[in-house]
C-alpha cells in the first residue's frame, strides 16, 4: 500500500494526544452527556435499517450512520471506552455488509440511485451523494482510529463507483443533489481525505472534477439547476456568503470543509482565500452573539441577525467550528481559537439537552429549545441536527491543546489533564494539570509535568474579552503581546505551576442585529439567559434542573434599576421553558 500523502502547507496548530487526556468539570460534564446519554443510547437498528431494507423511510435517511461513526470515534479516541468500541465495531461490520457489488453503499432503490434531476428538491431523492458522503467521513474516521483495513477498503470500493460516475461517466454532480449542487458536492471532504490516507491519483483528480463543477458561464440571471453554484468564484470575488449559490448554510460549510482539506494536500491559494473571505464574512457580518449562523438555515444580508425560533441550525454550528478548527489549524491565528471557545461553550453545548441528551434542531436567543421536536416528526426519528450535535462536542479536545507552530499550547481552559507530546516518545512531551472552575472561576493553575527539566516556550491564549488576563510564574507575571498569545519561555521543571487570572465580569453586548437596540449579558465565554424557570429569588428549581450556576446582576433597564437572575444559554430552556438572551433599554457597553 502507498505511503499517506503529507500536508505539503506548513500546519501552525497539531492537537495533543486525545486517548490520554482526562477533563474535569462543566465541559468534561457536557461531554460525558453526549456518550452516556446520547451515543450509548442511539437505537443503532433504527439507522442501519434503511442500508438492511432498502429504500429508506425518508430521502436523507442514511447519514446518521456515518455520523454516529464519526462522532462516537472521536469520544471512543478520547475516552477509551469499551462499550463505544463494542458499538462501533458491530456499527461497521453491519454497514459494510449491506455494500453491493459495485460498492454501493446508499439507502435508494436501484433506479433512484444517483438521482439525475428527478425530485430536486429537500425532499426528493437526491441525498445519496450525501450519504455516501457521511459513510466515507464516519468509515474513515474509524479506519485512521483503529486500522481497520475493510473499513478502508469500502469506502475505495465507494469512491471508485463514484468515480465511475462522476469522472469516466461524467454525469452531473450538480444534478445529483439539491441546493444547487453544494450537497453533493460536499463529497469533496472525504473524497480529499481518501487521497491523503492512500495516495491514489484518482481521487485528488476526483476532487477536482467536484471543485470544477462548482463553475459554469451560464446567466445568472436564467439560472437552473444545470448551471453551477459558483462557489470558488463567488467567494474570490466578494465574499458575500448571502450572495453566494442559494445561501445554503450548512451545505456550504461543509464544502468550504472539504476545500480547506484538500488545501493541505493540493495547496492553490485560491482555496484558502475564499475559505478564509467567507469566514471572516460570516464572522464579522453574519454570526449570533452564541457563535453559530443562519436563519431559516440560510446565511441572511449583512448584520441582520433574526432572533426567533428558528436560529442557528446544529449542522451549520457543527461545520462552522470544523471551518474554524481547519483555519486555527493552518494559520495558528488566536481569533480562530477565540471563536472555537464562544462556539463551544455556546451555540454547541446550547444544543444538547444536559438532561436527555437530545438535541434541538435551532436555539434561539429568545424562545425555547425543542429538544427531539424534529425527530418526533420524522420516521426513522432522527434529525441530521440529531446527529451532528454529538460530533462537535466529541470534538471539542482537537482544539484544546497541542502544539502551536511547534511549541506547547493551552488554548481552551478546560481543567483536568492534556498531554502534549510530539509524537516520538521522547523526553519534549508535556503534561499540564489544569485546576480550577473555569468558566465559574477565572483563577486557574496549570501544574507543569516533565521526565526531566526541558527548556521551551508555553504558550497560552488571552480571549479577547479577558482584558487584564494575567499569568503568573514564580513571582513573575506576564501578559498579552497584541497576539494575544503569552509565550512564558524558560527552562521548566516537573511540578512548576502557572497561576492564571481572567477577569470574568459581566459586560453587556450587542446582539449585532443593525435592525434592533437589544443587548444580552455576556461573562467570560459565556452568553446568559434569564430563563424562566427561575422564579423570583428562588434559585435554580431543586428537581428537574441540571448545573447548580446561577448570576445575579444589576443593571439599569429603561431608566430603571433591575436585578437579573442569570444562568449560562447552554443550560437555558433544559425543560423546554422559555427564556430570554436578549433585552432591550440596557445600555451597551
Amino acid at each position: 500500500m502507498k505511503q499517506p500523502v503529507e500536508a505539503k502547507v506548513n500546519i501552525a496548530f497539531k492537537a495533543g494526544s486525545l486517548s490520554e487526556a482526562e477533563y474535569t468539570g462543566w465541559i468534561a460534564d457536557r461531554m460525558n452527556h453526549n456518550v452516556e446519554k446520547r451515543l450509548l443510547q442511539l437505537d443503532l437498528d433504527m439507522i442501519l435499517d434503511p442500508f438492511v431494507n432498502r429504500p429508506g423511510k425518508q430521502w436523507w435517511a442514511g447519514e446518521h450512520v456515518g455520523k454516529h461513526l464519526h462522532a462516537a470515534t472521536y469520544a471512543w479516541r478520547f475516552t477509551g471506552d469499551d462499550r463505544l468500541k463494542a458499538r462501533i465495531d458491530a456499527t461497521v461490520n453491519r454497514l459494510i455488509d449491506t455494500q453491493l457489488p459495485n460498492g454501493y453503499l446508499g439507502t435508494y432503490k436501484e433506479s433512484d440511485q444517483f438521482g439525475q434531476g428527478d425530485g430536486i428538491g429537500w425532499d426528493g431523492p437526491v441525498w445519496d451523494v450525501w450519504t455516501h458522503k457521511y459513510n466515507l467521513i464516519g468509515l474513515l474516521t474509524y479506519y485512521q482510529a483503529t486500522d481497520h483495513q475493510p473499513a478502508l477498503d469500502a469506502c475505495k470500493r465507494v469512491a471508485d463507483l463514484m468515480y465511475e460516475n462522476f469522472v469516466i461517466n461524467k454525469k452531473s454532480l450538480r444534478l445529483a443533489s439539491s441546493h444547487q449542487g453544494m450537497a453533493s458536492t460536499s463529497m469533496l471532504e472525504p473524497i480529499a481525505l481518501l487521497f491523503r490516507l492512500t495516495a491514489e491519483p484518482r481521487y485528488l483528480e476526483f476532487c477536482h472534477v467536484i471543485v470544477n463543477s462548482w463553475e459554469d458561464e451560464s446567466n445568472p440571471e436564467t439560472w437552473t439547476y444545470e448551471d453551477g453554484c459558483h462557489l470558488l468564484t463567488s467567494l474570490l470575488e466578494h465574499g458575500d456568503v448571502s450572495r453566494t449559490a442559494n445561501r445554503k448554510a450548512y451545505e456550504m460549510l461543509s464544502n468550504l470543509v472539504g476545500l480547506l482539506e484538500l488545501y493541505r494536500l493540493d495547496p492553490d491559494e485560491r482555496y484558502l482565500r475564499a475559505s478564509t473571505n467567507a469566514w471572516t464574512d460570516i464572522a464579522t457580518k453574519r454570526l449570533y452573539i452564541t457563535g453559530t449562523s443562519s436563519y431559516h438555515e440560510h446565511f441572511q444580508p449583512a448584520h441582520r441577525l433574526p432572533p426567533g425560533q428558528v436560529v442557528g441550525e446544529g449542522c451549520v454550528t457543527v461545520t462552522w467550528l470544523q471551518l474554524t478548527r481547519h483555519l486555527l489549524e493552518l494559520t495558528g491565528e488566536v481569533h480562530y481559537a477565540d471563536e472555537l471557545e464562544r462556539t463551544t461553550y455556546n451555540a454547541l453545548l446550547a444544543a444538547q439537552s444536559p438532561l436527555t441528551g437530545e438535541v434541538t434542531y435551532f436555539s434561539p436567543l429568545n424562545g425555547h429549545k425543542s429538544f427531539n421536536g424534529h425527530d418526533s416528526k420524522m420516521t426513522p426519528a432522527i434529525s441530521c441536527c440529531s446527529s451532528s450535535i454529538p460530533r462537535g462536542i466529541a470534538m471539542i479536545p482537537t482544539f484544546a491543546s497541542g502544539f502551536l507552530n511547534g511549541k506547547p499550547a493551552l488554548l481552551q481552559y478546560i481543567s483536568g489533564k492534556h498531554v502534549l507530546n510530539d509524537g516520538s516518545g521522547g523526553d519534549t512531551d508535556v503534561e499540564l494539570q489544569v485546576s480550577g472552575d473555569y468558566p465559574q472561576s477565572g483563577d486557574l493553575e496549570i501544574e507543569v509535568i516533565l521526565k526531566q527539566p526541558t527548556e521551551f516556550p508555553l504558550v497560552l491564549r488571552a480571549p479577547a474579552w479577558a482584558a487584564g488576563f494575567e499569568a503568573t510564574v514564580d513571582g513573575k507575571t506576564h501578559i498579552p503581546t497584541s497576539s494575544r498569545w503569552i509565550e512564558i519561555e524558560r527552562l521548566w521543571s516537573s511540578g512548576d505551576k502557572v497561576y492564571l487570572k481572567i477577569p470574568l465580569d459581566i459586560r453587556v453586548v450587542s446582539d449585532g442585529d443593525k435592525t434592533t437596540t437589544s443587548a444580552a449579558f455576556v461573562r467570560g465565554p459565556q452568553v446568559l439567559a434569564e430563563d424562566t424557570a427561575i422564579e423570583g429569588d428562588a434559585g435554580i428549581p431543586k428537581s428537574d434542573w441540571w448545573g447548580h450556576t446561577l448570576y445575579s446582576h444589576v443593571a439599569e433597564q429603561n431608566g430603571t434599576e433591575k436585578t437579573f437572575q442569570l444562568v449560562p444559554f447552554a443550560d437555558a430552556g433544559q425543560n423546554k421553558e422559555d427564556y430570554a438572551v436578549l433585552h432591550e433599554g440596557i445600555e451597551i457597553d
